[in-house]
């Protein structure tokens, strides 16, 4: 991050204007509520349920932006504590940023906060307007993958050397201590959490967090959200598609990567790939790409 430029900002623009953090049940929470309720273009009962999605209860759920005791603008947060490489990384994702058209030029005023704690910083695929602002912030940019794969594809492969559970109970205790707090960290989450091992051996297995979903409203959808052993999960990855299409009864899978040729095989005719931007701040050198800890889950 710029330091000088982010001394600019702080100085910069309508000093009537101010942020405050929103916390689950406070007042600014009310208020936040009834600011989203009014924007008719907003799909205002989304927004509500990505604010349900609370890793860390200590850090706020989003920022307001206030003018004259309005809200005029809005910045989700999803604020996390995320394992990586055997360390906790404090993260916050970004999403639904909101700001009434006359006040945008004061609209970086709400990511000011976020960036004063150095700390990890991503977003998925934000609106075309922002990825400048993005980019002028010193975020870095790069590209991730959702790949859309037919399901039949995986039909008719013997799966006896595989076992695969969703007992919770049963699994955790083979978990490396990262993705125990990966699982703990989910349970709240629409998600479905699968264990599969190989050859009765429970502790040669991949560990997965998968969710069901529909494509406008008639085609079952199954995402790949978190794989834990990418390496193994592709030696087996056509035995362990069929034993999600037994289970979930998908019309297609989907994954994101940063590589558009992870999981599953491109061969297929009807397999779609589409590309969409991700920014980071202050990333990790050990990060590697997942949508876990964000709106997507």
């Amino acid at each position: 991050m710029n330091i000088n430029l982010l001394d600019r900002l702080k100085r910069a623009g309508d000093l009537s204007i101010s942020v405050k953090p929103i916390y689950k049940n406070d007042n600014n929470e009310i208020l936040l509520k009834n600011f989203l309720t009014k924007q008719k273009f907003l799909n205002s009962n989304e927004i509500f349920e990505i604010l349900k999605i609370n890793f860390d209860e200590d850090q706020p759920i989003g920022y307001i932006l206030m003018k004259d005791k309005n809200v005029v603008g809005f910045l989700g947060t999803i604020f996390s504590k995320r394992p990586i490489k055997e360390k906790i990384i404090d993260h916050c994702y970004l999403h639904s940023w909101v700001v009434f058209e006359r006040y945008r030029l004061a609209a970086f005023k709400l990511i000011l906060p976020i960036i004063k704690k150095n700390i990890f910083i991503s977003t998925y695929s934000p609106i075309k307007s922002l990825m400048g602002l993005y980019k002028k912030l010193g975020f870095e940019e790069a590209q991730f993958f959702s790949k859309f794969i037919p399901s039949l594809f995986f039909l008719r492969w013997k799966t006896n050397d595989l076992n695969c559970s969703d007992d919770i109970s049963f699994f955790e205790k083979f978990l490396s201590n990262n993705d125990r707090i990966v699982l703990k960290d989910h349970n709240f989450t629409n998600t479905q959490k699968l264990f599969i091992y190989f050859n009765k051996n429970t502790h040669d297995n991949v560990f997965m967090i998968v969710k069901k979903k529909t494509k406008k409203l008639v085609i079952p959808i199954l995402e790949l959200i978190y794989i834990s052993d990418f390496k193994k999960f592709k030696s087996y990855e056509k035995k362990i598609g069929f034993e999600l299409l037994k289970k979930y009864k998908p019309i297609l899978f989907k994954f994101n990567s940063i590589d558009k040729s992870d999981t599953f095989s491109n061969k297929s005719f009807f397999t779609k790939i589409v590309k969409k931007n991700v920014y980071y701040l202050n990333r990790p050198l050990d990060f590697k790409f997942d949508i876990l800890y964000s709106e997507l889950v």
